[in-house]
């Protein structure tokens, strides 16, 4: 039997992660608070094999509630049950511009008085330790839907052996990369944009190749 915790900053992408898990055969629950997960496991372990993998998804909403998630880690983990920890995560600056698309209270809202940055500093803060024990830990901030859908898919179908590397280029303009393990800076090469007869090439062209 399988199980994942989804868990990470709101507004980051859990819902997505959700659909994507079910689309591959997990059972997922939302909002669970992580006192039942145990109990829960226990009703999968006598369904013959008709629930086999699991994933549950434990945030913030879940209040003084989720401060027992640690404890359920340790539980589950010392009963000898598969578990694995997806922290989803984004920018500061994405969450703002995505509560405010959509609408939405974050759940920290009454706390913080209605500042959102202020939400979002106490909902990292109280995030700090289940997030230092994640097995996978993905920044949503320059995702589009398909590639965080490829992102879980190589995660949960793919062959743990190997190594799974994504390379990605970017603007220092648009901000550095915040979740780059290696960040490699080549502004010190010449730019083709600023050579007269490379100017309207791109990288696909011998010359600037």
């Amino acid at each position: 039997m399988q199980f994942v915790i989804i868990t990470g900053m709101s507004g980051s992408g859990k819902s997505s992660a959700v659909n994507v898990l079910e689309d591959i055969g997990y059972y997922c629950v939302d909002n669970m608070p992580p006192e039942l997960i145990p109990k829960f496991a226990n009703i999968c372990s006598q369904s013959d094999g008709k629930i086999d993998k699991v994933a549950f998804v434990v945030d913030i909403r879940g209040g003084d509630l989720f401060l027992k998630l640690q404890d359920t880690v340790k539980q589950l983990q010392g009963e000898g049950v598969s578990l694995k920890i997806l922290f989803l995560d984004s920018s500061d600056d994405v969450i703002v511009r995505r509560y405010k698309e959509t609408r939405r209270k974050h759940p920290l809202d009454e706390v913080s008085y209605g500042n959102i940055r202020k939400a979002i500093e106490t909902e990292r803060e109280i995030l700090r330790p289940i997030k230092a024990q994640a097995d996978f830990y993905i920044d949503t901030s320059r995702s589009s839907t398909a590639q965080f859908k490829e992102r879980l898919y190589s995660i949960f179908l793919g062959n743990n052996e190997f190594m799974h590397i994504d390379v990605q280029s970017f603007g220092f303009k648009f901000g550095a990369m915040s979740e780059g393990d290696l960040v490699f800076d080549v502004r010190c090469l010449p730019n083709p944009f600023y050579v007269h007869e490379l100017k309207n090439k791109t990288v696909l062209d011998n010359e600037v190749y």
